[in-house]
């Protein structure tokens, strides 16, 4: 290799164009950048793995928009020892969890303006002495997500979110997770709708009256709350008795529970006055049905203005009525007939007076029916039982 030197001897060490000096400005800009990507990329992967390895499990199934993701070995303990009284509350908990302080830069955040919900869910049983459960469930044509969950200590559950409850837009594309990642994560958590691996459910139904006092207990939202119930309540009572060491906090909207066990006990847990009542399905009956209209006697007048809003209330009456009679002649109700009946009561889309997130499009967003017998669930996305009714293993 020559050198040229001049003439005291010292090497002519040539000057970079103006050209090499831009193109070396950028290769260095571009390692410091692939630098700072993959160092994020570790961190996000210790951070939050679980969530990460979920992100990448969402699936776009149908035009609804329908999605599926799978969340498994998730541990948010810490999370039920805040308090949480909101669904937007939960999206910042993900959001500090991720990127700490810097969690306000990031988007994903939920709009609060909460979606009124109609709604019907039964427990019923079969005359092979199997559980039927099922639930109709009428809002906005938001996209639907159902999230198959598997926590660290707890049961695997089937879980079905209305993304509408994390502030999803209607017509926004959520398998996009980049930029709707917190939102996509956190409805897991925001849940109102699933069934666990004992085959124990859980139905949130917006309902005129819900009170808790706040004692010195942790707050829940009551999404989060029927999250803590699929991953540890195996039975009514369990369920009872695990709502019974939290307050929760209905600022987000007012709802009651319906929960069922496989051994066809039922319920509906309200919040009146301040204090939980329970309405246990009459043993003598073999069925319970649950819509928007309160169970507790103490607060049915609260219905007068409420009940006009919804037709779900009107079906109350018609369920329950279709039951005994199937009942009297011996026959029970397996999970085609459960479906059936879920079918004809379902309202096609059609334009509202109202509009939420992006859309005043109402009618029944989904129907589902679980069976303890054939351990199956059956969705069915906007009553279309040809090209979007879909049927999962509970295994």
């Amino acid at each position: 290799m020559n050198v040229q030197l001049n003439d005291s001897g010292v090497p002519i060490l040539k000057q970079k164009t103006f050209g090499q000096k831009v193109k070396s400005f950028l290769l260095w800009t571009i390692l410091v950048i692939l630098t700072i990507a993959a160092a994020l990329l570790v961190y996000l992967c210790f951070a939050g793995a679980s969530e990460m390895a979920a992100l990448t499990t969402l699936k776009k199934v149908s035009s609804h928009p329908y999605y599926t993701m799978n969340y498994d070995n998730f541990d948010y303990s810490d999370l039920v020892t805040k308090e949480c009284d909101s669904n937007d509350a939960v999206i910042k908990y993900f959001k500090a969890k991720f990127f700490k302080g810097l969690a306000g830069v990031f988007p994903g955040g939920a709009e609060n303006d909460p979606v009124t919900k109609g709604s019907l869910a039964f427990s019923s049983r079969t005359v092979v002495n199997a559980q039927v459960r099922g639930r109709i469930c009428n809002s906005y044509d938001t996209p639907i997500v159902m999230v198959t969950a598997k926590p660290e200590n707890g049961y695997k559950s089937w879980n079905i979110v209305d993304m509408a409850d994390v502030g999803m837009m209607s017509g926004k594309s959520i398998d996009q997770w980049y930029s709707n990642a917190f939102q996509t994560v956190a409805a897991t958590y925001c849940v109102s709708e699933g069934l666990n691996s004992e085959f124990f459910g859980v139905s949130l139904i917006s309902c005129p009256v819900a009170e808790c006092d706040d004692t010195s207990k942790v707050n829940l939202t009551p999404f989060l709350a029927v999250r803590l119930l699929l991953d540890r309540a195996a039975t009514v009572e369990s369920a009872v008795t695990l709502l019974k060491e939290y307050d929760i906090d209905f600022s987000c909207g007012t709802y009651h529970f319906f929960v069922s066990d496989k051994e066809g006990n039922s319920a509906v847990i309200e919040y009146v006055g301040g204090k939980m009542s329970v309405t246990y399905q009459d043993p003598q009956v073999h069925h319970q049905v649950c819509t928007n209209k309160m169970e507790d006697g103490t607060v049915r007048t609260a219905e007068k203005d409420y009940s006009n809003r919804f037709k779900e209330i009107s079906l109350y009456e018609s369920f329950n009525k279709t039951f005994n009679s199937m009942y009297d002649i011996g026959l029970g109700v397996d999970r085609t007939y459960a479906g059936l009946m879920l079918n004809d009561a379902a309202q096609s889309m059609a334009p509202s007076d109202e509009e939420h997130f992006g859309t005043n499009m109402y009618g029944t967003q989904y129907t589902v029916t679980y069976d303890s017998g054939k351990m199956q669930m059956r969705i069915v996305i906007e009553n279309d039982t040809k090209s979007q009714s879909y049927t999962y293993d509970l295994v």
